[in-house]
């Protein structure tokens, strides 16, 4: 006898029963192609943050004269995040019809016919309103100085006094569209993955219901040793998938560099990890045991329906939560998952929010485990109509008795 063949019959039953169903899902091209879909969209999208918010506006302005050429390149001294630029040309008629040709973006003129000595800013279309706000403050700017210095008045006396200096009360605003952005990938990603594994071992456990394969196996292994085997075989292939999903993204935007609040991106998705680990092991157990009350594949979405809507319910709330509603929900087991981790990255949880949080979902997985391994075990072997959960939790049925001794 082989090693191999050794450690496999000296293994225990549920992991045997685990590797089984591991094998079974990766030879599924339905798991790779949603897989591989799914790392391309991610990392596209952490490439496409970086170059859209990175990227800078670039405006040229046609001049023909040394004062307006003066005004552009004092506009850009006070622009942060527009890039302007002049382009000098000989006469009007050139710089119009650059604008017309798209080789300038707008034309700067000054007026000073019949002493009217204002600006004109001509564009194709209308000015872009943020080209027009830096050039009217530097004429704003120049004009005064030059007003003051034929009026013999010192400019910073004439000023003293008109500054507004920012401020900022709250910082949270800056980081909203981010916030949004990571609570809505943390539940989308949690989504799919209950809806590809969790409902897979549910379709699998009926499945071998409708096909008796079930009594068969019932026959050789303990039934606690077929459900924590199918359990952990769906929950280990979720978790491996998130976290290739996970480091995809982080590792992409560590090479692109450049990414808005990689550290808080960074921290708040360890966090998933933990929160995912307990939310989607507990989902996996109710699929496979609420999947165990129908007797027919056709039955399944109706058994499953109550789990389906809290999982639905938590990707709504990854979309649409605000404010208090977040906030009740990083409580609130499955819906923790998302919820916990989005206010990590906001930085609005405290450490004792995120330990209880955990400690409630940590109490509701027990809970929950327990009653799913109750269900299962009333109504594996049960055939016909489609079974209660409330008749499962009554049911009294007798362990099948194995046909050889096998640890769970």
């Amino acid at each position: 006898m082989t090693g191999a063949k050794q450690r496999e019959r000296t293994s225990p039953v549920w992991l045997r029963v685990a590797q089984r169903e591991v094998r079974v899902r990766t030879r599924s091209k339905a798991l790779w192609i949603s897989t591989v879909a799914m790392v391309v969209l991610i990392v596209g999208g952490v490439i496409a943050l970086h170059v859209f918010s990175g990227r800078t506006t670039s405006y040229t302005v046609a001049v023909v004269s040394p004062g307006a050429e003066q005004t552009v390149t004092a506009a850009a001294r006070t622009a942060t995040d527009v890039k302007l630029e002049s382009r000098y040309l000989p006469d009007r008629a050139a710089a119009e019809r650059a604008v017309k040709d798209g080789d300038a973006d707008a034309f700067l003129v000054l007026d000073d016919t019949a002493g009217a000595h204002a600006w004109h800013l001509e564009a194709k279309g209308k000015p872009a309103a943020e080209l027009q706000g830096y050039l009217a403050q530097a004429v704003a700017a120049q004009t005064m100085q030059q007003n003051a210095q034929s009026l013999g008045i010192s400019l910073p006396d004439v000023m003293r006094g008109a500054e507004l200096t920012p401020g900022q009360l709250d910082s949270s605003s800056d980081q909203a569209g981010f916030q949004y952005g990571v609570t809505f990938v943390f539940g989308l990603l949690f989504f799919m993955s209950c809806q590809l594994f969790g409902t897979t071992t549910a379709n699998s456990v009926v499945e071998e219901k409708e096909s008796r394969v079930v009594e068969v196996l019932l026959a050789a292994i303990p039934t606690r040793s077929l459900l924590v085997g199918k359990v952990v075989g769906n929950f280990v292939l979720g978790i491996v998938q998130m976290a290739v999903f996970t480091a995809a993204g982080l590792l992409t935007a560590l090479a692109v560099g450049g990414v808005p609040h990689l550290g808080s991106i960074v921290a708040s998705s360890g966090w998933f990890l933990v929160f995912y680990v307990l939310g989607f092991g507990t989902v996996c157990c109710l699929f496979a045991g609420l999947g165990a009350l129908a007797s027919r594949t056709q039955d399944v979405q109706s058994a499953t329906a109550p789990l389906q809507m809290i999982v639905t319910a938590t990707y709504m709330v990854s979309i649409i939560g605000k404010g208090a509603v977040v906030t009740v929900a990083s409580y609130v087991p499955i819906a923790s998952t998302v919820t916990m981790p989005a206010r990590v990255f906001a930085g609005t949880a405290a450490w004792w929010e995120i330990v209880a949080s955990l400690a409630i979902a940590a109490l509701f997985a027990a809970l929950t485990v327990r009653i799913a391994a109750r269900a299962y075990r009333s109504s594996v072997l049960h055939t016909g109509s489609r079974m209660s959960l409330l008749a499962s939790l009554r049911a009294d049925r007798a362990e099948p008795v194995a046909t050889r001794s096998a640890g769970v």
